[in-house]
């Protein structure tokens, strides 16, 4: 059979494996140049690989680690789920190895050799601690973008209207940041630790409250707590509770889903039956026009505070 139309092993699809070992597959070098199969790094090859996440990506770089290396910075924050700003969709890998091993190089890989790495095992893959990933994302994230990286890390899902512990704590990043003082990007560990909070379901609603603080309003509330009708207790993304001021994020879920647009509309209803105003805040109006946002802001606290 030609090995054009050599089809490619059931047991291989969504698998990278090294190029060099399609022979023992069956697979001569101008199959593994058809069009269903991609080659993520150079030396690596798979059909129907899932290169759009963190976790695919990484599981095709997978064939190619050697002992000792991690994946670290914002690779490992994406492995441990933390939302990243979407031009890192773009970004290398980062691995890391303790120096003075040679940092791992090639096409779509950045490397780095540190003197204070610490690794565990998550999802399967070698990583860096979370503490330790943290930190060293300091070197490429915004001041506000390693707050909300921070907040994600700290705020588990809520089961059953109790919130669960995060992938870690403040604590544990302070003891971290400690341990790397004067490393590059310290400046922006100082200034993002003391702003990170807990209750925080996603990265506009981090970079919302610090806006909100950036145009000195006082600080919202973070995921507070308001009992509404019913003998239900609902909770705010933010909140003036001196204003009895409601700020929700809507992301495009809460647009094109109509069973979260119909539950937004009840917790709406609810939030002003209770006396609070609901400000919907959009992405539009985050990234769009945030003066226009504030100036409304504002206006509304001097007229509900009086």
């Amino acid at each position: 059979m030609p090995q054009n139309s050599v089809p490619f092993p059931v047991a291989l699809r969504g698998v990278a494996i090294r190029t060099s070992d399609a022979a023992e597959w069956g697979m001569g070098r101008s199959r593994m140049r058809q069009r269903d199969v991609a080659h993520p790094f150079h030396g690596v090859s798979g059909a129907e690989l899932d290169l759009d996440t963190m976790f695919g990506r990484c599981s095709a770089f997978e064939p190619l680690l050697l002992d000792g290396q991690l994946f670290s910075h914002v690779t490992a924050l994406g492995l441990y789920g933390v939302p990243l700003p979407p031009w890192l969709e773009a970004e290398p890998l980062h691995l890391s190895v303790r120096f003075p091993r040679t940092p791992p190089r090639g096409e779509g890989v950045s490397g780095h050799s540190l003197r204070k790495l610490t690794g565990t095992i998550h999802l399967g893959f070698p990583i860096a601690e979370v503490g330790f990933a943290w930190c060293q994302s300091a070197t490429i994230l915004s001041r506000e973008d390693l707050v909300a990286a921070g907040d994600a890390l700290v705020t588990g899902p809520r089961i059953a209207g109790v919130r669960q512990p995060g992938v870690t704590t403040r604590e544990r990043l302070e003891s971290v940041a400690g341990e790397l003082r004067a490393s590059p990007g310290s400046a922006r560990i100082a200034w993002a630790l003391p702003r990170i909070r807990s209750g925080v379901d996603s990265r506009p609603e981090t970079l919302l409250r610090l806006m909100c603080v950036r145009a000195r309003l006082p600080e919202p509330l973070v995921d507070h707590a308001i009992p509404v009708a019913g003998g239900l207790v609902l909770h705010a993304d933010l909140a003036y509770a001196d204003a009895r001021i409601v700020l929700d994020y809507e992301g495009d879920v809460h647009r094109v889903d109509r069973a979260t647009w119909l539950r937004d509309l009840q917790r709406r209803e609810l939030f002003e039956d209770a006396g609070w105003r609901v400000i919907r805040v959009t992405s539009a109006d985050l990234f769009g026009d945030p003066d226009a946002l504030i100036a409304r802001l504002r206006t509304l606290r001097r007229a509900r505070t009086r």
